[in-house]
């Protein structure tokens, strides 16, 4: 299961939270293990989708899904019992008798039998669903980044006596300590980013464009399931920072640089590193060691506790003491999973919050479970840049490596 229904639990009590109510397609895919295709192309208010989960273990949790989303939980289905569709039905002639043929069909015709308990809307198929809960008061959580305003106006209106809480933070809280299913899924995305790392590492050809080499990378990624989110690469003066790729030609000569990103079974992904065309000077040998020397530095401090400011400074000052006086990078890496950075977002010093569920600042101690993209690019305007990522576990005592253990300042030969 993704959701970590313990820890929601836990803070569900310090907090007197008597529901959780989801709306966007991360939180809904978290909490029910469902995400649709209509919600996720269209945008979260547009086909409105809830996920609710209740504090008291005798009230069922429930999962409520637009009409155009119907098919795909019929098919991927949910560990919630309780689902509901709104909205008219599908133009589909069935005959009254009609059973289903299997499991996918059997879930379709629960949801669009005459008798099935829909309603007009969301909103309604929200109020029935409480009101069948007998929760007509406290505090609820809500997703608040994902649900219309008017949709939410019309809920309080309807139930004034429970508190509908900004809780989109509140959920990225929970979602900050990973189950085990969850790093299963971050440790494959990696595995595929990893593969197309390597397939357009072997492309690398002085003459060749950027987008060329691109290619290579968006390619593997597809074939492998996933769907890329980014792919940053640039050689030359370009390396010097995340530039998109462009038609600018690999030179004898050149450093590159690129950073990737994307997803794989709705779990993120993201990798970086460089090279150089033929034998890098010493200038950037001793940029690529520096950073290096930050990064053993800083997976030196990871374990469960660890607050963000810790990592980072670790890392900045080594890579000071070891060859860059002047690195004046401003965070080590972030947190990762379902979305591509997580609360508490940069390794950096802290920032400060405002948020009902959240500390004064950003400097959240790591809990054992916590999944971090480690990271620590250096540029230089006008030359080029190194850079060297990793996705890494928080244990209790240590770390562990979630992609590859080691990287290394990639040379081209030809």
């Amino acid at each position: 299961m993704l959701f970590n229904k313990d820890r929601a639990l836990q803070l569900m009590k310090e907090f007197d939270i008597e529901a959780l109510l989801a709306t966007t397609r991360h939180n809904v895919l978290y909490l029910s293990g469902f995400q649709g295709w209509a919600q996720y192309t269209y945008g979260d208010p547009i086909t409105e989708t809830f996920a609710l989960f209740f504090s008291r273990n005798e009230v069922a949790p429930a999962l409520i899904v637009s009409r155009q989303d119907e098919t795909y939980y019929s098919s991927t289905g949910s560990w919630i019992e309780d689902v509901r569709g709104y909205g008219p039905r599908s133009a589909l002639n069935m005959d009254p008798e009609e059973q289903g043929a299997n499991e996918e069909e059997k879930n379709y015709l629960n949801l669009i039998a005459e008798d099935a308990p829909r309603e007009e809307t969301s909103v309604k198929a929200l109020a029935r669903i409480l009101k069948e809960r007998g929760i007509h008061k406290g505090r609820v959580a809500i997703d608040n980044e994902g649900i219309r305003p008017a949709s939410r106006s019309a809920i309080e209106e309807m139930f004034p006596e429970i508190s509908f809480i900004d809780g989109a933070n509140l959920f990225r809280l929970i979602r900050l300590q990973k189950t085990p299913e969850e790093i299963e899924r971050i440790r494959e995305a990696a595995s595929l980013n990893e593969k197309a790392l390597q397939a357009f590492h072997a492309e690398l050809a002085v003459g060749k464009t950027e987008r060329e080499i691109a290619s290579h990378y968006y390619r593997t990624v597809a074939a492998g399931g996933g769907k890329w989110s980014w792919f940053h690469l640039g050689g030359g003066r370009r390396s010097a920072s995340i530039f998109p790729p462009s038609d600018r030609a690999f030179e004898k000569g050149d450093g590159f640089f690129f950073d990737a990103g994307m997803r794989l079974n709705h779990y993120c992904a993201d990798v970086g590193c460089c090279g150089s065309f033929g034998e890098p000077d010493a200038s950037r040998k001793n940029q690529w060691n520096a950073i290096q020397a930050g990064l053993q530095a800083a997976f030196g401090v990871i374990r469960s506790g660890v607050k963000p400011s810790e990592i980072f400074h670790a890392a900045l000052d080594a890579a000071k003491k070891n060859g860059l006086p002047n690195y004046n990078g401003s965070f080590c890496g972030h947190t990762m999973g379902i979305e591509a950075r997580e609360l508490p977002y940069t390794l950096s010093d802290p920032m400060p919050l405002n948020d009902p569920f959240l500390p004064d600042n950003s400097d959240i101690p790591f809990p054992a479970g916590s999944v971090l993209s480690v990271e620590l690019p250096s540029g230089k305007f006008g030359e080029g840049g190194v850079h060297a990522e990793y996705t890494v576990l928080v244990t209790e005592n240590g770390m562990e490596h979630l992609g590859e253990s080691k990287r290394e300042h990639f040379i081209v030969e030809k």
